[in-house]
């Protein structure tokens, strides 16, 4: 059993079967990954240090060499990222700026593929980095990333550039709930000791 539980994941539309090149860019996300990797207002920050350090507390208690007894249910960010009023257009707009790719389609569940014109979730990036978000109307709901081994300079140095513009103009941090750990994306310094584990 793992630790962490999270009430709102998210839920397709509806799943196509489209036919696209061989070497188009789909990224794949699973079920488990959705705000996993989030990016959340910075005024959060207090509110994920008391809950890692409640994750860290009940990790100590119930863990096994099967895995957890219990399951920690996160509850959801008192600020949240649409409240930052971040239109659609201003991500996407940053994130091509950045040569970050736009996908067309989505793996979901590696069985599914979701149309990202026709639903509420985007996906921008590489191959081995994907920035997830989902919609409201015209503004960013939620903000996930999914990460592989970055082997290519120029690739690292454009996610850098692009997670520290969103850091600065959109005041986010970065949460990783896999290791309980934070960064502020306004610091450089800090975006890239988060990249620098994940650089080949």
């Amino acid at each position: 059993m793992g630790l962490f539980s999270f009430r709102n994941f998210f839920k397709p539309k509806k799943a196509i079967t489209p036919g696209f090149a061989p070497d188009e860019y789909v990224p794949i996300f699973w079920e488990d990954d959705y705000c996993q990797i989030e990016m959340v207002p910075f005024q959060n920050k207090t509110f994920i240090q008391k809950q890692a350090e409640q994750i860290n507390e009940l990790a100590g208690k119930s863990k096994t060499q099967y895995g957890f007894m219990e399951t920690f249910e996160r509850g959801p960010m008192p600020f949240k990222t649409i409240s930052k009023k971040i239109r659609v257009n201003y991500l996407e707009d940053t994130l091509t700026g950045f040569q970050f790719l736009k996908a067309r389609y989505i793996r979901y569940n590696k069985n599914e593929i979701l149309e990202c014109e026709k639903e509420n979730t985007k996906a921008f990036g590489f191959t081995n980095f994907t920035i997830f978000f989902d919609i409201e109307n015209e503004f960013v709901k939620n903000i996930w990333i999914s990460t592989g081994l970055i082997s290519s300079v120029t690739q690292y140095d454009l996610i850098v550039a692009a997670l520290c513009t969103l850091g600065k103009n959109c005041e986010l941090i970065l949460i990783d709930w896999n290791s309980l750990s934070f960064f502020d994306l306004a610091d450089k310094v800090q975006v890239n000791k988060y990249l620098w584990n994940l650089w080949k």
